[in-house]
């Protein structure tokens, strides 16, 4: 699909999620202010949950990676 931007305030996709394991961040980038952008079609492990999981997924461990 491609590049999303979002809120970080107001979602709870995996790729900003400190269990999605993406060490380097490589999947997401600032885009202004509150607003990140994401690739939705990007696939990493949860390593909460012990799964692969797309980047727009979400789940009740969510957990911001970013300082907000």
């Amino acid at each position: 699909m491609g590049k999303v931007v979002v809120n970080i305030k107001g979602v709870k996709c995996c790729a900003f999620c400190k269990y999605w394991w993406d060490p380097s961040c490589r999947y997401i980038q600032p885009y202004q202010r509150d607003q990140w952008s994401y690739d939705n079609a990007a696939k990493c492990r949860c390593i909460k949950r012990s799964v692969d999981t797309l980047a727009y997924a979400s789940c009740g461990n969510y957990k911001c990676k970013i300082e907000l």
